[in-house]
């Protein structure tokens, strides 16, 4: 838990695979627990200019305002193909990078996972 000028965020870190090794991040929720405020991203190894961009803002300005739950039942996050995102549950994954962009999916999945019961009793 973070706050800032008399907010309450919740940030959580996520680790997880890529195609060349280790990828983690932060996603920040607002104090609902649901909503995203904000996501970081980094790699080990990654190919420059392609799975390396989760780390760029055309990626991760991407994440604000999507959620990871509906109606209190866990939904995550899902990274899809490129040019197809659309609602509150989806952002675009990196062409050419698909095997980051679905590690980036599994690992969205399985590290907020554990706090969606936490999140739905606040």
């Amino acid at each position: 838990m973070a706050e800032k000028d008399s907010e309450t965020f919740y940030i959580v870190p996520m680790r997880g695979k890529g195609l060349w090794g280790p990828v983690w991040g932060f996603v920040a929720l607002e104090s609902d627990g649901n909503t995203v405020v904000g996501a970081t991203f980094d790699h080990k190894s990654e190919t420059p200019g392609l799975g390396a961009e989760i780390t760029t803002p055309m990626f991760t300005d991407q994440f604000p305002g999507k959620m990871i739950s509906e109606a209190g039942e866990f939904k995550s996050i899902s990274v899809v193909k490129a040019g197809t995102s659309s609602g509150n549950y989806a952002v675009d994954g990196i062409s050419g990078g698909t095997i980051t962009s679905n590690g980036v999916n599994d690992m969205l999945v399985d590290c907020l996972a554990p706090y969606a019961e936490y999140f739905k009793n606040i």
